[in-house]
């Protein structure tokens, strides 16, 4: 993985486990958020973020970090 998309894992990261509330993100029961509601929200506060980079960055793992759902549009940390 380039340095760009672990600078992106690690905000994930951070935002997923930790603090969705600092931009906003509002997780469901399950831990899930949408990842274009993910990408709107982390771009409008400063992060430059595609859904292609937050998907680039789940496959990018060999030990999941993140899962996404089955039709590939909400996200969740592991």
């Amino acid at each position: 993985m380039n340095k760009r998309l672990t600078r992106i894992s690690k905000y994930l990261t951070f935002i997923l486990r930790h603090e969705p509330q600092s931009i906003g993100l509002t997780l469901d029961a399950d831990g899930f958020a949408s990842v274009d509601e993910l990408v709107t929200k982390a771009n409008a506060s400063g992060k430059s973020i595609t859904v292609e980079q937050v998907h680039q960055v789940v496959a990018g793992h060999e030990t999941p970090l993140f899962a996404l759902s089955d039709d590939g549009q909400r996200i969740q940390a592991l």
